[in-house]
């Protein structure tokens, strides 16, 4: 996934004319409006939810206690899903004909993945569902498409795979393990260490396929994929003895040529040294005597402890992510789980199906295109406005106590609850007790 995907996404206002907008965080210097540069932090459905857990923890009579502040939470809450949607619908209905007519630039895919988070934290998980479909299948158009000269080049059929993967979509991530396989035996390079390398990808995803297959009974395919093994095997094998010779070709080129001249200054140099060394450790051991041997030793335990210290620096510093971004890759893995979990079983199971269309042999930019166009996924698609114009709608009875909502919304914006105290406290307010 890419780094922007971990990045946090609110709602930021400019503290001097009140302008307020959706965005990532810090992705705007000023305000657009004024062009002035104070601008609040970002704030986010998940920090005013995370305020209205952590008051509904501190007592549980929290609302008669925290009335006011519990009001104004949930007018901030209900203000926020409203740009959430507004600004999701807007990005949505533009971006979404611009996808099927096969556009599937890094423009839109990054548009899909902001629609994405919007519908995933407002809790319209239908519609976040459709989104990750869309954004899945578009790496995957953008990496059969594709040429693989570097390992880069793999990036969007490995951004597809983890995609299918969390949507639990086993047809289309085994159908990417083998394109994987089939674009890494393909690779054009006169690199041997990078075609060794690739050699290796390819076999591990088009293991992970064959198994799969194998469990599906689809013996011709596993069959094919085995030629595929063998032949890439093959090549690994060749390639990596090519490299083997080239390499010691090499050493023995730069032996041969560096020899005679190197160890002639190398004698050279050992003699003076060894002279020189001599006439100063005389020296030396006539000045401080038996205090060398133990300026040797500290030395040496000194070097040691400071050999250690760097490792251990180095190792606590190197390689590792930083919190937040592990975090929030988690949150985007959980997202998508939670997603694919509100569709109908029927509905993902329609859609996993059309994976077996674009297998090894058969994909292509019209064959996908077609798929993307098949009624499960289009009517998926096709919902997604509808879904977010009725949430909307929601948001505007939200003061109504015989309102009916959607159950994904209700389930995020902790509404009801909320309702129904404050109508316990206002009733407690009009007829107190004597």
């Amino acid at each position: 996934m890419p780094q922007k995907m971990s990045i946090k996404i609110g709602v930021e206002r400019c503290m001097h004319c009140g302008h307020k907008w959706i965005d990532y965080s810090g992705a705007r210097d000023f305000c657009y409006m004024c062009g002035r540069k104070n601008i609040s932090e970002t704030l986010s459905l998940s920090d005013i939810r995370n305020a209205i857990n952590s008051l509904r923890n501190e007592d549980r009579k929290y609302l008669d206690k925290y009335t006011k502040r519990a009001a104004v939470l949930k007018q901030r809450y209900k203000e926020t899903a409203d740009l959430y949607l507004n600004r999701a619908k807007e990005i949505y209905a533009k971006i979404q004909p611009i996808y099927y007519q096969g556009n599937v630039s890094d423009r839109v895919i990054e548009q899909l993945i902001f629609c994405f988070r919007l519908f995933s934290e407002v809790g319209l998980n239908k519609s976040a569902a459709s989104c990750a479909y869309m954004i899945a299948t578009g790496y995957f158009q953008r990496g059969i498409e594709k040429d693989i000269q570097a390992i880069e080049d793999l990036g969007d059929l490995i951004a597809a795979r983890q995609w299918f993967l969390r949507l639990d979509a086993k047809e289309w991530e085994a159908a990417t393990n083998l394109h994987i396989g089939e674009k890494s035996m393909a690779t054009i390079s006169t690199d041997p260490v990078l075609l060794q390398t690739m050699m290796q990808i390819a076999l591990w995803h088009f293991y992970k396929a064959r198994n799969y297959y194998f469990e599906k009974k689809a013996n011709q395919l596993v069959e094919r994929i085995q030629f595929d093994i063998e032949q890439t095997t093959k090549l690994l094998a060749s390639y990596t003895r090519g490299l083997s010779e080239i390499e010691a070709a090499k050493i023995a080129a730069a032996g041969n040529e560096a020899q005679g001249t190197e160890i002639k200054k190398g004698l050279e140099i050992l003699s003076n040294a060894v002279g020189y060394g001599l006439e100063s450790f005389g020296e030396h051991i006539e000045k401080f005597g038996g205090s060398l041997s133990r300026s040797l030793q500290g030395m040496a335990g000194l070097l040691s402890a400071s050999i250690s210290q760097s490792a251990y620096t180095v190792g606590a510093s190197v390689g590792k992510p930083s919190k937040a971004i592990r975090e929030s890759y988690v949150d985007m893995s959980r997202m998508i789980n939670a997603c694919v979990q509100a569709l109908p079983e029927d509905v993902v199971k329609s859609i996993n199906e059309l994976g077996s269309k674009v297998v090894k042999g058969s994909a292509n930019k019209n064959v996908l295109r077609k798929v993307i166009n098949n009624e499960p996924f289009k009517n998926l698609a096709e919902s997604v406005v509808p879904e977010t114009d009725r949430a909307i709608q929601n948001l505007d009875k939200l003061e109504q106590p015989s309102a009916n909502f959607s159950e994904s919304l209700l389930d995020t914006m902790i509404e009801e609850g909320m309702d129904s105290v404050l109508t316990q406290v206002d009733r407690k307010e009009l007829n107190p007790v004597s």
